[in-house]
């Protein structure tokens, strides 16, 4: 058996299937939904496994513990893996950026089709429409912007409400189905309906602090990402800076910056801060994740707002 251990949201869900689609005999298992860990039920799925690939999960060092036959494709931030038995494929070492990890995937297999454009949606937004690639292969589908956009948050709906299963049922369900006809799954749109209601009530009690906007609040769901993209994508901040206090006994903490202002803001550099310091803190260029104990989030809190010279609440 080939294992696909994969990211929970829409990108990692594109390039899992997409690898399942041009490896034999491959099962698939995702982490638990915004908890940066290979836990108890991936570790038993690696012994059972011949070999492993791994997409964009960014956990490096949890990948140097495998000692099966490994691939391991990623566009994040990361140290090269040297081991002989891990191909770890990354732009980064090359000096190049990847909008996806279904990108890269594509690029590694020479297989390219709507789920390649799917995960750069799912990653960056309509940024993804700035890419030729993007625009040809959404035209070969028929497939608009608008539909695009939508397509993506429907595939990701399942790890928003901590679905692990959902998660990796989805990666059948993106490898047998027609795009158009996804975008009808009620399921998916039922999940988006429960997403946004949430969403809706802690945009509520954004606070504005300059050119950041703050949001704090506990919840279940795994929506502290879309949350930070929202309020980069759709306000004048420049960051957005949002923690969710408690989820499932964790804390999780989000830093986005709008992409042109991404060089002032060394958001690379406070990610090596963060790790420097033992914490579980990874990215891109613009985005910054960290999840941790909670009683280590007031000491997460003060290496940013050190980091930005600001007193953020």
């Amino acid at each position: 058996m080939n294992l696909i251990i994969h990211h929970w949201d829409t990108d990692g869900i594109c390039s899992a299937s997409l690898i399942s689609e041009v490896v034999d005999n491959t099962e698939n298992i995702t982490l638990p939904p915004g908890i940066f860990k290979f836990d108890e039920r991936v570790w038993n799925a690696v012994n059972r496994a011949e070999k492993v690939y791994v997409v964009d999960v960014n956990l490096p060092k949890e990948v140097e513990r495998i000692e099966k036959p490994v691939v391991f494709f990623d566009h994040h931030i990361q140290n090269k893996i040297e081991k002989k038995n891990v191909i770890h494929v990354n732009p980064i070492f090359e000096g190049k950026q990847a909008p996806s990890a279904s990108y890269v995937v594509s690029s590694f297999f020479s297989h390219w089709d709507w789920r390649s454009a799917l995960g750069a949606v799912g990653d960056v937004g309509r940024r993804a429409f700035r890419f030729d690639w993007v625009l040809k292969i959404l035209k070969k589908y028929e497939l608009s912007e608008k539909e695009a956009l939508r397509l993506a948050e429907l595939i990701n709906s399942p790890s928003l409400l901590f679905d692990r299963r959902g998660v990796e049922e989805a990666v059948e369900k993106v490898a047998n189905n027609d795009p158009k006809y996804l975008i009808e799954d009620d399921e998916w749109n039922k999940n988006v309906e429960r997403i946004e209601q949430e969403i809706t009530r802690i945009l509520k009690n954004v606070r504005e602090n300059g050119k950041f906007s703050l949001a704090k609040f506990s919840s279940d769901y795994n929506i502290a990402s879309i949350i930070a993209r929202k309020l980069v994508w759709d306000s004048n901040s420049e960051v957005a800076v949002v923690v969710n206090e408690n989820y499932h006994g964790f804390s999780q903490l989000y830093v986005r910056v709008k992409e042109d202002r991404a060089k002032l803001y060394k958001i690379e550099e406070l990610i090596k801060k963060l790790k420097s310091k033992n914490l579980n803190a990874g990215g891109k260029k613009d985005v910054l994740g960290v999840i941790c104990e909670r009683e280590k989030l007031g000491e997460v809190v003060k290496v940013i707002e050190d980091h930005f010279g600001e007193s953020l609440w």
